[in-house]
């Protein structure tokens, strides 16, 4: 088994509309309705070492998730908070080994799968593994959402969690600016306990009509994005499905990554949660 890293990218089943909030609420609405696995796309992380870690485990899949998603969702809806929801804690989940391969493959026939390809020297799977493992320890793996600051272990969804890892995986900064989605969410429609607004989705439809101009009137969302990542990779590798991307690709003044600071002050984990997780990553035979 070699050392190397994988990201998986999958977009969502058709373009999600970044128009305006309306035609965005709309084009995601639809694909929940239609009950498609990845509504808004997904990056999957693998990491293979030929030595096993403290747990015995040499390869993983996984990516954060939400717990119970179509739950999370009208609970949401119930609680009134509009494009809060791009900052909200949702109770989140590491996905399992064979539930993520199973969404690879899913992916692939559907022909909507990309995967990054980084060989790694032993010490660097040592690193993309601790930091995993920190990830578990530290309770960052309970809190999925765009509001957290990953690089406080503060939890994230799938998108900054992938993109981390590439980096890490790199070894430096070397996410393209143009996998990073920008908008400024309208204050007037960011609702939840963090601004005490009600923003119902009748509300968020009738007035979504544009995205704020910036930090004075609006709420930034930036994140990586897995359709930006498929439409990059498509069109420096046009027709591959698999890309394999060096350190030596990438320009040398490129910053180096940051490890995660697990500061947020969550519980500790303990040894036996620790066991189940891996136990649950893990894709090589226990």
């Amino acid at each position: 088994m070699p050392n190397q890293f994988k990201l998986h990218v999958v977009p969502p089943p058709a373009s999600l509309d970044w128009t305006h909030p309306r035609q965005l609420l709309k084009k995601t609405l639809w694909h929940h309705l239609i009950q498609d696995s990845h509504p808004i796309g997904h990056f999957y992380i693998e990491i293979e070492s030929e030595e096993p870690n403290a747990y015995g485990v040499k390869h993983v899949i996984s990516g954060m998730s939400r717990q119970h998603r179509n739950r999370s969702t009208v609970k949401v809806a119930m609680e009134q908070i509009g494009m809060g929801t791009f900052f909200y804690d949702f109770p989140g989940k590491l996905d399992a080994g064979v539930d993520a391969r199973r969404g690879v493959e899913w992916a692939r026939q559907k022909g909507r799968l990309k995967t990054v390809v980084v060989p790694l020297s032993s010490e660097r799977a040592r690193l993309l593994f601790e930091e995993l493992h920190l990830w578990i320890l530290n309770g960052s793996f309970r809190h999925y959402g765009g509001g957290h600051q990953i690089l406080l272990g503060q939890g994230s969804g799938c998108a900054e969690m992938g993109a981390h890892f590439l980096n890490l995986a790199l070894g430096k900064k070397a996410i393209p600016e143009s996998w990073i989605r920008k908008v400024y969410a309208p204050n007037h429609l960011v609702g939840g306990a963090r601004t005490g607004r009600r923003v119902g989705m009748l509300q968020l439809y009738l007035e979504g009509l544009e995205w704020a101009k910036g930090p004075e009137d609006g709420q930034l969302i930036a994140t990586p994005d897995m359709e930006l990542a498929w439409d990059w990779l498509e069109k420096h590798y046009p027709g591959k499905p698999v890309v394999t991307l060096t350190p030596a690709e990438f320009p040398a003044d490129l910053e180096p990554v940051e490890r995660i600071r697990f500061t947020a002050g969550y519980p500790l984990e303990s040894e036996e949660t620790l066991h189940q997780q891996w136990a649950r990553l893990r894709l090589d035979p226990a």
